[in-house]
């Protein structure tokens, strides 16, 4: 799904759906990580306690962040 569809998808919905596919939109932002950053982020999810399905969508993004900024 591209980010244009996507915008078009959320411009015609309500304020759940636009929530939805910002948090889309945010996760792509690992598809276009520079790559220096990605072992990063595996070595970050790989020390997690926890089962990655576990983890919140904010969550998430915090240590795609991190990874970017770390690299």
């Amino acid at each position: 799904m591209s980010a244009l569809s996507l915008n078009a998808a959320v411009a015609n919905d309500d304020a759940a759906t636009h929530d939805l596919f910002s948090a889309v939109r945010q996760l792509q932002r690992i598809h276009t990580m520079p790559m220096a950053a990605l072992p990063q982020l595996v070595a970050t999810l790989e020390c997690r306690p926890v089962a990655l399905e576990s983890l919140s969508v904010g969550q998430l993004l915090t240590m795609v962040c991190d990874a970017e900024v770390v690299a």
